[in-house]
This record gives C-alpha cells, structure tokens and sequence, in this order.
C-alpha cells in the first residue's frame, strides 16, 4: 500500500499547471488569460521572498487563510533594458520606458489556491528607473486576482 505522500505525487490532479498572462498598463495589472496545461509545474529556485524584507518582484499562490503555497520569482514587468556593445568592446545596460507589457507567468494548479498575488516595489516606472540595480525598494503586494475557474479563457 502506498503512503499518502506518494499518493498524492502520483495524483494526475495534481500534475497540472496554470499559465496566467498578465498586462500591465498605466500602473495596473490586469489578468488578460488564463490555461490549464497537462504539465508539471517548473519548481521555485530559492527560498520564498518576504515582503517589506526583500525587494524584487514575484508572484505568490496563496490559500484562503493568504498563506503562501508556491512562489514564482519574475522580471520587472516595467523596466526595459537592451545591452548597447561600443566598437571598443565595451557593453552597456541602457534602460527605458516601458508603458504598456504583458508576461506570462507558470503556477502550480493547486486545488487549495484561492488567489495569486503579484509582489514587487512599484509599477511606477520613474521611480523603478531611479532607484537602479544599487538601491532596491521593499516590495509590497501590488495586485491581487481570485484564481480563475474553467480549463481555459479571457479576462476582463
């Protein structure tokens, strides 16, 4: 007989992940789509970030009682940046504005989740452009979405 621990690592419930698409626009984040893939889930890289401790931006998945369930560590959804190579070899970070994008984000299709919360120090792109690389922010919640139901759809 097997143990519940390896019972539920073999439960095809559990072997599903949810792609989410985010656009961020004038300062708000709106959740445009969602799919349930027949996937595992790609796991988290390091410890979980704490808000007002850490900055950076990450999406959580969080049960009723907003406890964590899972951790996605992201990019920056507003700040652009190329690298510019001079004919001297050198290489440069140049930034820019970004108003307008949109990203993806990979989460556990976890039948506890009740919310994803998007972490991060602002969606104001004059200030993330200010403070640089060199002086990071404490990141707070900045957006907050019910998990959707349904194999797959649009949102408003």
């Amino acid at each position: 007989m097997q143990n519940s621990d390896q019972s539920r690592r073999l439960d095809p419930n559990l072997r599903r992940t949810l792609r989410l698409t985010f656009r961020v626009a004038d300062g708000v984040v709106h959740l445009v789509s969602y799919e349930r893939l027949p996937m595992i889930c790609p796991p988290s890289v390091g410890e979980a970030p704490q808000a007002r401790k850490n900055g950076g931006f990450w999406m959580e998945l969080q049960d009723r009682n907003n406890q964590l369930l899972f951790h996605r560590l992201i990019h920056s959804p507003l700040l652009g940046s190329v690298e510019v190579h001079s004919p001297d070899g050198k290489i440069e970070r140049k930034f820019g504005e970004v108003k307008e994008s949109i990203f993806e984000v990979l989460l556990p299709d976890n039948p506890a989740a009740e919310s994803i919360a998007l972490m991060g120090e602002s969606l104001n792109v004059s200030a993330l452009s200010a403070t640089g690389a060199h002086q990071r922010a404490a990141s707070t919640e900045l957006a907050r979405f019910d998990i959707p139901r349904g194999e797959k759809g649009g949102m408003q």
